[in-house]
């Protein structure tokens, strides 16, 4: 079973704290605990115990388990916007410059590691197989477009270089024509 944790308007922007939230997301609960732990971005201390919350909220669904045992891995995280507070800080000239102070939204769901190995298993239907007769004709067909369309591409690969070429040859000419003039 998962469990969830929420952090709303948490005051600092969604970009700085989706800094950590890349670093922890998919990888086991005590990695993830130590990673934030001694990481030195200020988002880090609300972010551990975000997570610490999403722990305990699985051990209180999973009373008969141990955190251990499990393998908790945090399955998802998220990072939304949520209120910004507007103000204003004067600036030059009598204007106001506007100040966005940003907040954000942090949602954790914790999961057991066998639980998302078994979810992750998909089954896949084998197509029929088809008469030998028609795969050989399909073949014959792919191998002439094919064929067809490197030509083009080899001819105007060939022309673009000579085009640019030319031109920067011209303006060295002309540079030592006007250098001889002018002496």
């Amino acid at each position: 079973m998962e469990a969830v944790a929420k952090l709303n308007n948490y005051p600092t922007s969604p970009r700085k704290m989706r800094l950590l939230a890349d670093l922890i997301r998919g990888l086991e609960v005590e990695k993830a605990l130590g990673i934030l732990q001694f990481n030195p971005k200020h988002p880090a201390v609300p972010m551990y115990k975000l997570l610490k919350s999403a722990i305990n909220n699985w051990e209180q669904k999973n009373a008969d388990e141990k955190v251990e045992d499990a393998g908790l891995i945090v399955k998802t995280i998220m990072v939304d916007c949520g209120r910004v507070i507007k103000r204003m800080r004067p600036a030059p000239q009598g204007r106001g410059y506007r100040v966005r102070k940003r907040s954000n939204h942090v949602t954790i769901i914790v999961d057991s590691n066998n639980s998302v190995k078994t979810s992750s298993k998909k089954i896949v239907a084998k197509p029929e197989a088809k008469p030998v007769e028609d795969k050989q004709e399909t073949v014959v067909t792919k191998t002439a477009t094919k064929k067809a369309a490197p030509k083009k591409a080899a001819v105007k690969k060939e022309a673009s270089p000579a085009k640019k070429a030319k031109p920067a040859v011209e303006k060295t000419e002309k540079k030592s024509t006007d250098k001889n003039t002018k002496k």
